[in-house]
């Protein structure tokens, strides 16, 4: 008897693939598994709408084609089910999918088929779930600008970072953890579970999603060259030894940001906010894998 998955689709993800090539090509190669597609709809009833297909169906596993903004709000309703978890990588942004050693459509397939997962461990920043990466500063303000674009996928993406250049600059957040408190000034500070944004920049070259801790990377280079270098670290998995990064591990924090810098969780933007704290969620989710 085959398996029975529910495929929850975003229909704008990404650079705009074709949703029926999408569903044959993941019914051509996912053999001895049904497909229910359920398209999303970008309004705040999605999650709720996931939550209720999940309790009422009898299903095999979750798949979630769209970048990480989309397994975020399906994460936050599956939480609870005990499914195994497919990233269908569709998005702009495919950081977590990326750390699992997925980089298509055919790698997703290939990790499904064989089964393998790993239980991701889930936090909370404020009242959301926070899976992958979340950041303040330099690259939520380009995840902002991206957003108000009117076109989608990896080159709005870059068209917008080099306009958001323009606008870099420090901001003061202070850090609370249970037996320290630190003043720093950053262009960039990350909160990451996961190690990769979606472009392979390894931004956490620590860290791990299922070790129950998360890595605080606060970045503050000064001018072109610096920017340049550290960009170079990032891909060279280097970051750690730059003068210009930090890096803390811990399983709780609280953050102020009191100049009111730009903050997104897994490729959502945020309200802005002065003050934030993340915590760990019991629950955790199994994700295909292939690394």
């Amino acid at each position: 008897m085959n398996r029975r998955y529910l495929f929850v689709l975003n229909p704008i993800s990404g650079e705009g693939d074709d949703r029926k090539e999408v569903i044959a090509l993941l019914s051509q190669q996912l053999h001895g598994i049904d497909l229910e597609v359920w398209e999303t709809t970008g309004n705040r009833g999605d999650a709720q709408k996931i939550k209720g297909m999940l309790s009422e169906g009898n299903w095999d596993g979750l798949l979630v084609g769209g970048g990480d903004g989309t397994v975020k709000m399906v994460v936050e309703a599956a939480i609870g089910n005990d499914l195994p978890f497919g990233i269908i990588p569709l998005g702009s942004a495919n950081g977590l999918a990326t750390c699992f050693g997925i980089h298509s459509i055919s790698d997703a397939c290939h990790a499904i088929l064989k089964g393998r997962t790993r239980a991701v461990d889930l936090w909370k920043i404020n009242d959301e779930v926070f899976v992958h990466l979340s950041d303040f500063g330099f690259n939520a303000g380009l995840v902002k600008r991206s957003r108000d674009e009117s076109s989608r996928g990896m080159m709005t993406y870059f068209k917008s970072s080099f306009a958001q250049f323009a606008e870099l600059k420090p901001y003061h957040f202070t850090l609370k953890f249970e037996d320290e408190i630190v003043e720093v000034e950053a262009k960039m500070l990350v909160i990451a579970n996961g190690g990769k944004y979606g472009t392979g920049a390894l931004i956490n070259p620590q860290g791990k999603v299922d070790d129950g801790l998360f890595e605080i990377v606060v970045l503050n280079p000064e001018g072109f060259e610096e920017i340049l270098r550290l960009s170079i670290d990032m891909f060279k998995g280097t970051l750690a030894d730059s003068e210009v990064v930090k890096i803390w591990s811990a399983d709780k924090v609280e953050i102020s940001n009191p100049d009111g810098a730009d903050f997104q969780i897994d490729g959502e933007v945020m309200p802005k906010t002065a003050a934030i704290k993340v915590y760990p969620v019991e629950e955790k989710i199994n994700f295909y894998c292939l690394e």
